[in-house]
């Protein structure tokens, strides 16, 4: 059994949902026998931390393929990263947290959310938070790189950034190149269960080679690589270059000037149909927007939503989410104060503000399309019936024999739906009717998805594919009805006669029937009652 997406499950963590102690399954089934020979007590669970489902899995031994992890039956996963790569982040901690105990530093490592996944980037901080080394594994813009390291600078006495394959982008390389002759590299290398980190400097002409993490040094200048010159510097060192951090710290901004980033930032966030979090807004708008307490940031998205357009238009502050997807409970303020009603649960929150997104992307998207309904609350912060939001449909009148008949112009709903979902919500449709069995619902469900393939963000599409994938996988598997099985038969008729040569088709014709009533006696006055024919 593979993931909800046909990948195999390679990795996972031993012992609960939220462990950070991954492992890599043996692939080979020897070596995964004595694996469990050494650890009979072991669990194994689809992390949180690995962007999993939170449940317990299995490991699946084969002889005639690949040993794999697999979770149990019924069990809905929206894991996108499955491959032994997955959690190298979980090890990158596991080999700075051994690191820093052998080289007596009092260090501690943290994973990074940066809107992809919960291994974008791991910070290890040493000394109270002022030493710190970011390891890169999501691939960021210059732009975005650029300020993140701005607001990390005024942070800490010392920087160091580590890119991971493919995590930098050239004009970066460039930047750290002329600042300091080489950038940072990191990789890892499979061991057994686990995966260990090797660094290296990288120049523009020469490059050291690749090093296990006790080869380098954390000094008060900061992660040293041996085989390269201490790097260049415009000032008098450490507290030359923390100075010039606190001169180049950002200028407090007005209100008004705050308001138009924060917009501009969000219009761009539904161009390119992404929900960002508070800190990927603070580093597109400004970062003096990141100490905002929580007043301050409702005041602003209020003015920001404000002039956004008239009214009907979609609330930008709807974008807005957490590390964990979710809305910001701050967001449900900002409904209610623009006055859209006030949510009466995190989950009536989470589902208008997914509404009010797919309503953004419609609108700020390139191209352009007309809008879904906005989903209107009623006064006890509940989800009210759609029916009255939805646009009137123009209606035809068909004159026909016995009276008028209305038809809607519109097109039929697929057989099946009631209620049409949104884009954002067949997915979970297509969940449930696999639950319930609903098979003719799933399949006009098929439908709409198709569709909305070509309007949904990347992480949404890659979603929506992977439940259309395991519906298309359930409705194949099912028994046919009787309806198909005859109409099968039929069509099987036709394909065998088509087959058929030209000669035994024509004899088949010219044969005459059998009369069933050949050689059997006339009823009595039948002969007398027929009409004699005419002497010519």
């Amino acid at each position: 059994m593979t993931g909800s997406d046909g990948r195999l499950v390679q990795t996972a963590v031993i012992g609960s949902r939220n462990s950070g102690r991954a492992i890599i399954l043996p692939t080979d089934a020897d070596e995964l026998t004595r694996w469990r020979r050494r650890h009979p007590a072991y669990t194994y669970w689809c992390g949180t931390q690995l962007g999993g489902c939170g449940n317990e899995l299995s490991d699946r031994l084969y002889r005639d393929k690949v040993c794999h992890f697999a979770h149990r039956p019924h069990t809905s996963c929206h894991r996108t990263a499955t491959g032994a790569a997955s959690a190298d982040h979980l090890f990158v901690k596991d080999d700075l947290a051994a690191w820093a105990g052998r080289n007596r530093l009092k260090g501690k490592a943290t994973s990074r959310d940066l809107g992809t996944s919960p291994g974008d980037a791991v910070d290890f901080r040493v000394g109270a938070g002022r030493q710190h080394v970011r390891f890169q594994f999501s691939r960021l813009a210059h732009a975005e790189w650029h300020q993140a390291r701005q607001r990390l600078a005024t942070e800490s006495s010392t920087l160091d950034w580590v890119f991971g394959p493919g995590a930098a982008q050239s004009e970066t390389m460039e930047e750290l190149y002329d600042e300091y002759g080489y950038l940072l590299r990191f990789r890892f290398a499979t061991h057994g269960a686990v995966r260990r980190i090797r660094l290296r400097a990288e120049g523009p002409r020469r490059s050291t080679d690749w090093i296990p993490l006790d080869a380098c040094a954390m000094t008060p200048a900061g992660l040293r690589v041996p085989g390269v010159e201490p790097r260049r510097r415009s000032g008098g060192g450490p507290a030359a270059e923390a100075g010039a951090g606190r001169a180049a710290a950002p200028v407090r901004r007005s209100r008004e000037e705050q308001v138009l980033a924060l917009k501009e930032a969000l219009v761009s966030a539904a161009r390119s149909r992404t929900r960002p979090t508070w800190e990927a807004l603070a580093r597109s708008a400004g970062s003096d927007l990141l100490g905002l307490s929580v007043p301050d940031r409702v005041g602003l998205l209020v003015a920001v939503d404000q002039t956004s357009g008239g009214e009907g238009s979609p609330l930008l502050s709807a974008l807005i989410r957490t590390g964990e997807s979710d809305p910001p409970s701050y967001v449900g303020d900002v409904v209610a104060t623009v006055g859209c009603g006030v949510p009466a649960t995190a989950a009536v929150l989470r589902r208008w503000c997914q509404r009010e997104a797919d309503r953004a992307f419609a609108v700020h998207g390139v191209p352009s399309r007309t809008a879904p309904p906005r989903l209107p609350l009623t006064v006890d912060g509940r989800l009210a019936a759609q029916q009255s939001a939805e646009p009137a449909q123009h209606r035809t009148i068909v004159h026909v024999e016995g009276g008028p008949v209305l038809q809607s112009a519109a097109r039929p709903k697929p057989k099946g739906l009631a209620s049409a979902p949104g884009d954002t919500e067949i997915g979970d449709a297509l969940h449930r009717a696999r639950l319930r069995r609903g098979h003719r619902y799933a399949a006009a469900l098929m439908v709409m998805g198709e569709k909305a393939l070509t309007r949904l963000s990347e992480p949404q599409r890659t979603e929506l594919v992977v439940e259309m994938t395991a519906t298309r996988r359930w409705l194949d598997s099912l028994p046919a009805t009787p309806a198909q099985q005859s109409k099968k038969s039929r069509r099987a008729k036709k394909i065998a006669a088509a087959k058929q040569p030209a000669r035994a088709r024509k004899a088949q014709q010219g044969r005459k029937a059998k009369n069933p009533l050949q050689g059997a006696r006339p009823l009595p006055g039948v002969d007398d009652a027929r009409p004699k024919k005419k002497p010519k």
